[in-house]
């Protein structure tokens, strides 16, 4: 549509990319981007890759510059502006320029929302400590390298072991650092079921990361230059020249919630499948919105890099006048940690049963590829979470080598989720199959064959190693 305005608040995934899809879906809007960081469209995810050296330049991070949305599709960005409020009934946003210091009134016609998450930081003595930091920006990323490459600390505290956390473990230990991860759970990972993530838990430990689960921070102690020296936990006294808090993040709604626009779970800015808000002509994305769960049917707030950008798409026609429509997402994640790999999709039979599900979960582990091919034999473990009576497959999870192609696997289940599979319709799939890639049948299929024995009752045609 000719003429329409398009005002994107956040520029990373989520609203990089709905800007994007919006100028090619309204090749004559006059779109802007503004953002208080600054930096926009870059690789969030491969941060602890740039801190840890795989990827030491980090302007190979940016997807791209605010020259380049200016040039290739007349996106106008604005870095280092904060918005501050927004008036819905007269669709008016009021921006400061934090380089200048000055305030501006700024018109829309649509408005997209993709202000994104923020680290969790509890209110705990020494938190602004030199040598403590966070790691959600590239900006912060760039301060956490500068001060590993002008102070060269030797020993770091990791506090959360999350997804983050455990991509951090590996980062600081390939530079050489002693490592210590503190974790309040029993285990790391806590969306694992505790015995897989326990697998992940002695890995860490094989290569020199030192555990403290059921652990609580209480505090940072400083020495008299300024920087970190020890943190305490419920544990003890933990040496440190680093730290990073890594417990978790938060939607950034509060200019939302401060206009008026309805929030929903998490607190996360609640949106449609069309990422309309409550609000009319103002959209949302991304990590500061909500989701739906397609397994449970249910509103959650699920934060990740792909969801966004598949939200950002959504967004981005929705404002250029288009109908268009989000369906939600499974939770599938996935990591890598030193040579291992762990990930997970839908739901564990725990929060099946939860939900209200009848279900039931089956465990197989094995190798991946036959004996006679290598010696050197890729080792993983999956756990299918079905339902009862039906066989619908409700979730999995799956822990292994780095070389078992856990993501292969991975995504087979996730594929089935979406599709509806039941545990028979796994144990019929055709899947690629050669030596060098797999045995002739393959996890996924052992695994229906299994739940089918197992939770349904059928006779099981799976190899007897796929009982264990």
């Amino acid at each position: 549509m000719a003429d329409r305005r398009i005002v994107v608040i956040g520029g990373v995934a989520g609203g990089a990319t709905a800007a994007s899809k919006a100028r090619r879906c309204c090749p004559d809007a006059e779109i802007e981007i503004y953002d208080q960081d600054e930096f926009i469209s870059y690789a969030g995810c491969g941060l602890p890759y740039f801190i840890g050296g795989h990827s030491p330049n980090w302007r190979r991070l940016l997807a791209r510059t605010p020259d380049e949305f200016l040039k290739r599709q007349g996106i106008r960005v604005f870095l280092r502006h904060r918005v501050n409020s927004i008036d819905t009934a007269n669709k008016l946003l009021r921006v400061v320029d934090l380089e200048g210091v000055s305030e501006l009134s700024i018109e829309y016609d649509v408005l997209i929302l993709a202000t994104g998450a923020a680290p969790v930081v509890p209110p705990i003595p020494g938190r602004d400590l030199e040598g403590v930091f966070v790691l959600r920006t590239l900006t912060q990323a760039l301060e956490m390298k500068s001060f590993i490459d002008l102070q060269a600390p030797h020993r770091a505290v990791i506090v959360g072991g999350g997804a983050i956390g455990l991509e951090m473990c590996e980062a600081l230990r390939r530079l050489g650092m002693e490592v210590h991860l503190v974790e309040l759970m029993d285990h790391v990972l806590p969306p694992l079921d505790a015995d897989l993530a326990g697998k992940l838990g002695e890995h860490l430990e094989k290569n020199g990361v030192r555990l403290h689960l059921g652990e609580k921070v209480e505090g940072l102690e400083g020495g008299g230059n300024g920087r970190v020296r020890r943190v305490a936990t419920s544990g003890g006294a933990l040496e440190a020249e680093l730290v990073l808090l890594s417990i978790g993040i938060r939607p950034v709604s509060d200019l939302a919630r401060q206009a008026g626009i309805e929030l929903g779970a998490r607190g996360a800015i609640r949106v449609d499948a069309g990422m309309r808000t409550s609000a009319p002509d103002v959209l949302a994305c991304g990590d500061c919105a909500t989701t739906f769960h397609r397994v449970t049917g249910k509103e959650g707030w699920i934060p990740l890099g792909s969801t966004a950008r598949k939200q950002g798409r959504v967004a981005g026609e929705t404002a250029a006048g288009n109908e268009a429509s989000f369906p939600g997402v499974l939770g599938t994640f996935i990591l890598k940690c030193f040579d291992m790999a762990a990930g997970k999709t839908g739901l564990s039979a725990v929060e099946a049963r939860e939900a209200g599900w009848e279900a039931e979960s089956v465990t197989l582990e094995d190798t991946v590829l036959p004996g006679y091919y290598t010696r050197d034999l890729p080792h993983l473990i999956a756990r299918v979470t079905v339902e009862k009576g039906t066989g619908r497959v409700l979730g999995a999870q799956v822990v292994g080598d780095y070389a078992a192609q856990v993501d292969k696997r991975l995504d087979v289940f996730s594929m089935s989720l979406a599709g509806g599979l039941t545990a028979g319709d796994l144990s019929s799939l055709d899947l690629a199959y050669a030596p060098p890639f797999s045995r002739p049948v393959d996890i996924p299929i052992v695994a229906g064959n299994l739940a089918e024995a197992k939770v349904l009752g059928r006779v099981c045609t799976c190899d007897a190693e796929g009982l264990e």
